[in-house]
């Protein structure tokens, strides 16, 4: 039994590299076109995790917002739940999304310098600054006369949203992979903030922050960075729990 779960999960897992394998090959064919970079790397990247992120997720851009009124900047990808929750739509650009909703934002970057990864990791502490109050709606069942009964329970979550950033390229940041990580090290030690992971393309590296590490320690490795970057996405979706929004901390702060 042990040796047959191992082959499914190997077989889960080559399936995933097979996944980023043809991504590479969608961007490989499509890189020609310069100024579209970014772009297309964000429309292959969708394309990705449409196909491998559980149901209840969709993919959508926008900016995140607050009960309090907090605005992140405009995020390139935004992982959210569809199932308890919604965007607000705009008849006139890209959605807005309630905090409470929100799994995982993602930037995408043609090129990636010093000065774009400390602009992309103070937007992300801006945006964990907005996540880490939320407003949601926990509701269980509970005996009550001897019948089961819903009761539902508002509570603060402090657990920001999963961050990251995807480049095609890079441009300052060191030849090696040991020069990215000490580069993205010392931009997260300036900045103060987390960041779950840093993939760049053309170089194929993939690094993220450590949890709770002080001064910043960088983990990762060079090699499957996109691979690396979709796992780390449906890793961290098991264990992070999204509930109803509470509306009501919304309307009381519209008035």
């Amino acid at each position: 039994m042990a040796d047959q779960r191992r082959a499914q999960h190997l077989s889960y897992v080559s399936s995933l590299r097979l996944l980023a394998d043809e991504s590479l090959r969608q961007l490989a064919a499509l890189m020609p076109h310069y100024g579209e970079r970014g772009r297309i790397a964000e429309e292959i990247i969708k394309s990705a995790l449409e196909r491998v992120l559980p149901k209840r997720f969709s993919i959508g851009n926008g900016v995140i917002v607050s009960s309090k009124g907090q605005v992140s900047e405009q995020i390139d990808i935004v992982i959210y739940d569809n199932f308890f929750n919604s965007p607000i739509p705009s008849a006139f650009g890209p959605s807005v999304f309630p905090v409470e909703s929100v799994y995982a934002s993602i930037e995408v970057k043609a090129t990636l310098t010093p000065k774009e990864l400390d602009a992309s990791l103070e937007d992300i502490k801006g945006l964990r600054e907005i996540g880490s109050r939320k407003h949601v709606v926990i509701s269980r069942y509970e005996d009550v006369g001897g019948s089961k009964k819903v009761v539902s329970e508002k509570r603060i979550s402090t657990v920001p949203p999963r961050s990251y950033v995807v480049a095609f390229r890079q441009r300052g940041l060191g030849r090696s992979y040991e020069d990215f990580v000490g580069a993205l090290g010392a931009s997260l030690d300036k900045v103060d903030t987390h960041v779950h992971g840093v993939c760049v393309l053309s170089t194929d590296w993939f690094a993220a922050r450590k949890p709770m590490s002080s001064p910043a320690v960088v983990v990762g490795q060079e090699g499957e960075a996109l691979l690396n970057l979709y796992l780390s996405i449906l890793r961290g979706q098991q264990n992070f729990a999204v509930y109803p929004m509470d509306v009501e901390a919304y309307l009381e702060n519209s008035e």
